[in-house]
């Protein structure tokens, strides 16, 4: 399908990102309301809990709009061969909104589960959204483009005119609304849920340029989507919980991190060496079961331990500071910390994985 559709490849990290920024922050909000005793398992209009459904929809429609510009926008400026605008934003409207309302359902569950089970929402959402997201995002994109090759190109153009127009319509929707939350949740997240997605397009392009050599060894592109996901994840954890720890004070926005964000760096440190290594043992045999061709286990691991490593040392201090810069400015870290971290290091995972790759091999 890559090959089939020119350019698609430019898409796919940042429509993973963009479902892991919007619904990863989502719970993240959720969870802090939770610390804060405002949350309640209800959707009645004016609750926390439909405040922030109707802005995540909102926002699902908005991005995916964009997103498909800026790749076709993308794609153009690099004289890269690619198909046409009208293709991108059909798939990935469609494919934003099959995995947009399946990620909504587990965040609602997953809130509504910790709520009445005393969980941190903080240790276990993000995990959960960006896996789910990983999981369900290539398949909805996959089906998208499906649809792209057996649609008339009209109706490919009408469709993705409407889609343009239904976007406009949510936008000018959500910053007229009479509920101040959503209004703030669309106002603080537009600006930088457009920043992650011209950075995920960035590393769209970079694998698109190195997509010959990906599909040499077709192996790396097994390990692509859970390393992401599990770089998005831990940078997640680590972001809810600065958020909420700056919330309810008990760490300040200092220039140098203080023994409790040690603590944290140093257990994000932990997961990431059991998780990159798991990934690698579990791309290896994936690799085996769909009999494509491999490095050696003791390569593959290298690579994702390495790559993982580089990364988590990025986004513990990324993290850090970007949490710290938004609470200082007035903003909530919940709308701007895991969406600008996890579009970073979507980026600078895609180089260092890269990086680990032609290192080794």
């Amino acid at each position: 399908m890559l090959q089939l559709l020119p350019g698609l490849m430019i898409l796919i990290p940042p429509a993973i990102d963009m479902r892991g920024n919007v619904y990863s922050a989502l719970v993240s909000r959720l969870g802090t309301s939770m610390h804060l005793g405002l949350f309640s398992p209800t959707l009645k209009k004016g609750n926390v809990l439909y405040q922030n459904i109707y802005a995540s929809l909102l926002l699902t429609m908005i991005l995916s709009v964009i997103l498909g510009l800026l790749a076709k926008l993308m794609a153009n400026a690099l004289g890269m061969s690619s198909i046409s605008v009208y293709g991108f934003v059909l798939i990935s409207v469609i494919g934003g909104l099959i995995s947009g309302i399946a990620l909504l359902g587990i965040a609602i569950v997953v809130s509504i589960i910790g709520y009445r089970r005393s969980w941190n929402l903080d240790n276990i959402s993000s995990p959960i959204i960006t896996s789910a997201g990983d999981m369900i995002t290539i398949p909805s994109l996959f089906l998208a483009a499906v649809m792209l090759q057996k649609s008339p190109d009209v109706f490919v153009t009408i469709l993705s005119t409407l889609f343009v127009f239904v976007a406009v319509l949510c936008l000018v929707k959500g910053l007229k609304s009479n509920d101040s939350a959503i209004r703030r949740i669309l106002i603080e997240s537009i600006p930088m849920l457009f920043l992650c997605a011209i950075l995920g397009t960035f590393a769209g392009t970079t694998l698109d340029i190195q997509l010959k050599s990906l599909i040499a060894i077709p192996a790396i592109l097994v390990v692509i989507p859970p390393f992401l996901g599990e770089s998005n994840a831990l940078g997640g954890i680590l972001s809810a919980r600065l958020s909420s720890m700056l919330h309810i004070g008990t760490i300040k926005p200092q220039r140098v991190p203080d023994r409790l964000v040690s603590s944290n760096f140093a257990v994000i440190y932990l997961f990431s060496i059991c998780v990159f290594l798991f990934v690698g043992v579990l791309s290896y045999f994936a690799s085996i079961l769909i009999g494509i061709s491999r490095p050696g286990i003791f390569e593959m691991l290298s690579i994702s331990l390495l790559g993982g490593v580089l990364c988590t040392t990025f986004l513990n201090f990324a993290s850090y500071y970007i949490a710290i810069l938004s609470f200082r400015f007035g903003l909530d870290p919940d709308n701007d910390t895991i969406p600008l971290i996890t579009s970073l290091t979507d980026v600078v995972g895609v180089l260092c994985l890269l990086f680990a790759l032609f290192l080794i091999l």
